[in-house]
């Protein structure tokens, strides 16, 4: 041990002397050139646009980044052996919400993306471009959720039988007074399209086929919003322009372009008398050639499969559109501050004219029968800390056409049905930060 101090301290002494010889006489710290150093500004909260937001530094721009993962089961009760009852999704979302204040007003835009990873009888992967706009004052550009729509399926899992569409808008906002609000809007038309191939062979018409767009959707909405929860009158214009020809017309003559159109209605109540975070959601839509905005697509439900069209052309080369309502209610408690219950129901109507149907001699529907539907359901959600939710939903849902039809559309098969139910069930997990 002490042959390594003797030589530790030999080489400390040899250093000292090399540094000095080194360094010219009188040097001293202080002579050395300073460190330059840029200031740091600090990231500061921006409570004003709420939780989460917080200012880009050397900006006046505050920021939220957000996002959701979820994963969840489903059950859902097969008509066939070739059905899967099971199926697995995972969805990941990723939202960034950029507001500025501005002396014309609020300057806000906002990105959210979406991917779905699904197997079973969730069907097909999915990859979207969920919302991009921008606003600016009363103006609103971008892929945003429709105007016309209200409760857009918030609290349950399954889809009931209403409008919820994020299309691509050009919008303007009114404020008629603190809790008043009028809005129009121009629409996407393409993305309410539903045109279908009548149900089965022998239909005494033809299939509507889509012309190029010309006139956008136009969508109105009304929305009163006071301290008790808010309400909402909605209507849209939706062009019906085919590319079919009018028979045996010479020159041949395309098909009149038509119409179609939809109102709706709309009422959220907050309840806190009953318990905090209580709401009941009411509304009801009408619409002809426009089934979109009622939340009405093709039916199918174990062995019945139903296409649904806006329109289709007759033996004679007329329109006949299709009509339909549709009335849903949403019921939301909490037993305690962690355990929510939501219960609730749609019950919708699609009917079209007398010559959209004929009947086979074995008494089978084809073309492009009335149908009616119900959605019923009830979830159970625990939340123990916030932005984690862990729930269980129970689905019950019937179709009934007027009139029977035939498994799959096919004549061939012989088999009628009356109607069609079907009960699912659902396990979530998600987290939203």
């Amino acid at each position: 041990m002490g042959v390594f101090r003797v030589i530790l301290t030999r080489s400390t002494a040899c250093a000292a002397i090399i540094g000095g010889c080194l360094l010219p006489a009188g040097s001293q710290a202080a002579d050395l050139p300073p460190r330059s150093t840029a200031p740091v500004e600090a990231v500061r909260i921006c409570s004003v646009h709420g939780a989460g937001f917080f200012t880009i530094p050397g900006t006046d721009i505050c920021l939220r980044i957000g996002g959701r993962a979820r994963g969840e089961i489903r059950y859902l009760e097969p008509g066939a052996r070739a059905d899967d009852a099971i199926g697995f999704r995972a969805r990941s979302r990723i939202a960034l919400d950029a507001r500025t204040q501005t002396s014309y007003g609020l300057l806000r835009a906002k990105i959210q993306y979406e991917i779905t990873r699904n197997t079973g009888n969730y069907g097909s992967d999915t990859s979207r471009l969920d919302e991009a706009y921008v606003q600016f004052g009363g103006l609103t550009a971008g892929r945003l959720e429709s105007f016309f729509d209200f409760y857009t399926n918030d609290y349950n899992f399954a889809d009931l039988i209403v409008s919820e569409v994020k299309n691509n808008v050009f919008a303007y906002t009114a404020k008629l007074g603190s809790d008043l609000s009028a809005t129009i809007a121009l629409e996407d038309a393409i993305e309410r399209r539903l045109f279908a191939a009548p149900n089965g062979p022998a239909f005494p018409g033809e299939e509507f086929i889509p012309a190029g767009a010309r006139v956008p959707d136009l969508v109105g909405q009304l929305l009163w919003e006071p301290d008790w929860g808010k309400a909402q009158l909605s209507a849209a214009l939706h062009q019906i322009r085919s590319a079919n020809l009018v028979p045996e017309t010479d020159p041949a003559l395309f098909v009149d372009t038509e119409y179609g159109f939809a109102v709706q209605a709309g009422l959220q109540i907050e309840l806190p008398m009953l318990a905090e975070g209580d709401e009941l959601w009411l509304q009801a839509a009408y619409a002809e050639g426009a089934l979109s905005y009622l939340g009405i697509g093709d039916t199918s439900i174990k062995n019945m499969t139903l296409a649904q069209t806006d329109a289709y052309v007759d033996a004679t080369g007329a329109v006949g559109r299709s009509r339909g309502w549709a009335a849903t209610a949403v019921f939301m408690h909490f037993w305690t501050p962690q355990i929510r219950h939501v219960m609730f129901g749609s019950y919708g109507v699609v009917e079209y004219p007398a010559n959209s149907v004929v009947t086979t001699p074995a008494g089978g529907t084809l073309g492009f029968p009335d149908t009616t539907e119900w959605r019923i359901g009830s979830n159970l959600g625990w939340l123990p800390v916030s932005g984690l939710y862990l729930g269980v939903e129970t689905l019950y849902r019937q179709v009934d056409p007027r009139g029977r039809v035939y498994v799959d559309n096919d004549p061939a098969s012989g088999r009628l049905i009356n109607s069609e139910e079907a009960l699912e069930a659902r396990l979530r997990v998600q987290r939203d930060f």
